[in-house]
């Protein structure tokens, strides 16, 4: 850090009218050590600025998480420190100025959306963007944003097929390049299909207690969304929980609709440890119907787990009571 950026960030401490809070992400990534460097610098020069480390032994990517909105998963300097400085402003309730038609448009936007930004530290067009994006997700609680420095983690970049920054991405269908117009990003927003939402953004809605909406929106649309079932076998047990009730709500008032999942599961099904295996095959007895009943008598036979059995021998029994009425 340079001795502008320092005298930079001093000087926004002193604008701040509380303490505030924000969280690295520390994992077994080896550029862990540089988000614990930047946030020991970046307490140190402003007092007002509590680290709170949290440690995860994976090796998912580092962060910085700012509220539940906005994760960097970059260092921010150079050209991208004044709009991360921005978007801490947003945890001192400083206000962001809209147009009231860009307040009215925001207002139209009913479907969570999770964008990353890719950034540069020497790129010239990406504060102005960052800004803008900044400026949306603090006036929607439905929208998130990861900004990413793609020369920091090329494997990301790569993965994104990134070639320029700065670069915004939305679920796999949308992506700008360079200059970006708000209302352009709007106009996809109010106009977005649910069926569209990538299972990041699906995990959010279930970890943030929205797993009822989620069933709804399935429901309204009439059709499981595609990276619906990924969720029902998660590794994280809270996630398959608030999948499982989302499931169990559109089964109970579609059941039609809800044994559409069950071909997805059984898909799933060998790939899963005992546990999850468990609970998909408690989704398939309450979603189920009789045609996955040899798939389930096959799977009660193959497995060794008494467990298994149990429920296999249990989701059958449930399926054939509800076609019998």
């Amino acid at each position: 850090m340079t001795p502008k950026e320092e005298k930079q960030i001093a000087e926004w401490n002193n604008t701040l009218s509380q303490d505030i809070d924000i969280r690295l992400m520390l994992t077994a990534d080896r550029r862990s050590g540089d988000f614990d460097r930047f946030g020991e610098m970046l307490c140190r020069i402003a007092p007002k600025v509590r680290i709170i480390r949290e440690r995860d032994e994976s090796e998912r990517l580092p962060l910085i998480q700012i509220a539940q909105a906005i994760q960097y998963q970059a260092i921010p300097e150079g050209t991208e420190l004044e709009p991360f400085l921005d978007a801490l402003d947003t945890l001192d309730n400083k206000s962001v100025r809209l147009s009231a038609q860009i307040q009215e448009r925001i207002r139209e936007i009913s479907v969570p959306a999770d964008f990353r930004l890719y950034v540069s530290p020497q790129c010239p067009f990406c504060p102005r963007v960052t800004r803008q994006m900044i400026s949306l997700v603090s006036a929607s609680d439905l929208v998130r944003l990861t900004v990413t420095d793609g020369l920091f983690f090329p494997e990301s970049a790569e993965s994104d097929h990134i070639q320029s920054v700065p670069s915004l991405l939305l679920d796999p269908y949308f992506r700008w390049t360079g200059e970006i117009q708000p209302e352009e990003i709007l106009e996809v927003l109010s106009h977005r299909d649910p069926a569209d939402l990538s299972a990041a953004a699906m995990e959010r809605m279930i970890l943030e207690g929205n797993a009822f909406r989620l069933s709804e929106l399935m429901l309204e649309k009439e059709m499981i969304f595609t990276a619906f079932p990924d969720l029902l076998v998660h590794e994280l047990f809270s996630v398959r929980l608030g999948a499982m009730a989302a499931m169990e709500d559109i089964a109970e008032h579609n059941i039609s609709l809800a044994s559409t999942v069950a071909e997805p599961l059984l898909e799933r099904f060998d790939r899963q440890n005992d546990q999850v295996r468990g609970d998909i095959i408690h989704i398939l007895g309450e979603a189920g119907n009789s045609a996955i009943i040899p798939r389930l008598k096959e799977i009660s036979k193959m497995q060794s787990d008494p467990e298994i059995h149990e429920a296999a021998a249990e989701a059958i029994e449930k399926i054939m009571q509800r076609e019998k009425c």
